[in-house]
């Protein structure tokens, strides 16, 4: 419009020379310049009611040219101090549970790592040279560790990218936190017994992750350190049965190396399939695999998971552990806001005395460890070791509310159930043993 008005006042104004140069009196001069201020006033008026047409001049116009240079100033700002492609999201829990063994009343989240912490704030962010290489860490308040993952992500291409960093263990179909989304989220107050007992934790490593057949097919896999907390050979996991001294799972406190890897297959967009391994030595020695499986359509969701693992020198009588188990789970929304839920679990611990990943064959009271009986004695070898360890069955009820699109309200029975009496507990100078846990939950759930 500016680029119009220009070249209609140049045009004009182009006109006076040549009219002094064509006129031959005064006379015929006057007429010419009459002539050309019609002309100029002609235009004036179209110029006048073109810019009225368009807004252009008028206070509206000069508020949205304002606000252009706000919103202008206010991305360069953004850039400047690193808040570009940077997203705060999370989740907060405050759960009740209770059990009718020990008697315990628990107010805290119920997710998570169960460490104490009452929720989760995550921080990703996006480069914004456009690079694409993005970052996560991700904070668990009151909690122990406090960072849940530290990790960054670095393409290469559209299909593959390098991993590094603290990066939660991918195996199963379980996730860390109480808010039920498909990243991040367990419909259930409480996890399932795999996800608890036999599995890792986190890992600290470098890798990569790929994409094939436009996502059809996706492949990660890392080396690095996994649970540093483990790798202390002052914790006694059993004892060789040759020469009766205690036996670690880790025999110095070196860091365990392992190789960590799952791949996914997506058949369609309501199923998937997925194989995941965890391969440990340098220390503790163990190998963990595990296939899981999802489907969701319409108003049902299934899930289940099969875990086989073994580990060097984690029984109960100093040899090798070894257990499998298996999880089910199975949702159905009545209405769109109230889900049912069911889920059904197992973990088969016979051999050595009894030893998983995370009980190491020495821990009474989850159920695990070496089958007890109403005295708390267990079966002996010719060495008097422990030879046949508790299997466990899991069984939880519940249900999932969402108040609104940020709130749910989760409802929560579980039932644990050993082969032994290996739920203990101490109550002045008594002890109990039975073969049953029952539990029952309640929470509220808000992500932001």
């Amino acid at each position: 419009m500016r680029f119009q008005k220009k070249l209609c006042v140049i045009a004009v104004a182009s006109l006076f020379p040549v009219a002094s140069a064509l006129a031959q009196t005064s006379a015929d001069t006057r007429k010419e310049i009459d002539a050309l201020k019609a002309q100029l006033q002609l235009l004036q008026e179209k110029l006048e009611a073109l810019s009225a047409a368009t807004g252009e001049g008028s206070p509206l116009s000069q508020q949205v040219n304002r606000l252009e240079q706000k919103i202008d100033l206010s991305q360069t700002t953004s850039e400047a101090s690193g808040f570009s492609g940077m997203k705060i999201n999370g989740v907060t829990e405050a759960a009740y549970k209770y059990n009718d063994f020990d008697k315990k009343h628990d107010f805290s989240a119920g997710s998570g790592y169960n460490v104490g912490e009452f929720g989760m704030v995550q921080i990703t962010k996006e480069s914004q040279d456009g690079e694409g290489i993005d970052w996560t860490l991700r904070l668990l308040p009151g909690g122990a560790p406090l960072v849940h993952e530290a990790s960054l992500s670095i393409p290469l291409n559209k299909e593959n990218r390098i991993i590094a960093g603290l990066i939660p263990d991918f195996q199963g179909y379980e996730f860390a936190f109480a808010n039920a989304n498909s990243t991040l989220g367990n419909q259930f107050i409480t996890h399932n017994a795999l996800y608890d007992l036999a599995g890792a934790t986190v890992y600290t490593g470098l890798g990569m992750s790929h994409t094939f057949q436009a996502g059809k097919y996706a492949f990660k896999w890392l080396v690095g350190n996994v649970d540093k907390g483990g790798d202390d050979s002052s914790i006694s996991y059993g004892t060789d049965p040759a020469t009766g001294l205690p036996l670690a799972a880790a025999p110095t406190n070196a860091s365990t190396v392992a190789l960590a890897y799952r791949l996914d297959y997506y058949p369609d967009d309501a199923t998937y399939i997925g194989l995941s391994g965890l391969h440990g030595s340098s220390n503790r020695s163990f190998n963990i695999m595990a296939v899981d499986a999802g489907y969701t359509r319409g108003d049902w969701q299934y899930n289940g998971q099969v875990t086989v693992g073994e580990m060097l020198r984690a029984a109960a009588n100093g040899g090798k552990a070894r257990w499998a188990g298996v999880s089910g789970f199975v949702g159905y929304k009545i209405v769109p806001r109230l889900q049912l839920l069911a889920r059904a679990d197992y973990i088969q611990n016979r051999a050595n005395g009894g030893g998983t990943y995370y009980d190491n064959g020495g821990t009474f009271g989850n159920g695990l460890g070496p089958e007890l009986n109403t005295a708390g004695e267990f079966a002996l070898d010719d060495l008097g070791y422990a030879t046949t360890g508790a299997n466990l069955t899991r069984l939880t009820f519940g249900t999932n509310y969402q108040i609104n699109a940020n709130t749910q309200w989760k409802t929560e029975y579980r039932l644990d159930q050993s082969s032994g009496y290996n739920f203990v507990t101490t109550d002045a100078d008594t002890t109990t043993y039975s073969k049953t846990k029952t539990s029952w939950g309640t929470s509220l759930v808000l992500s932001f």
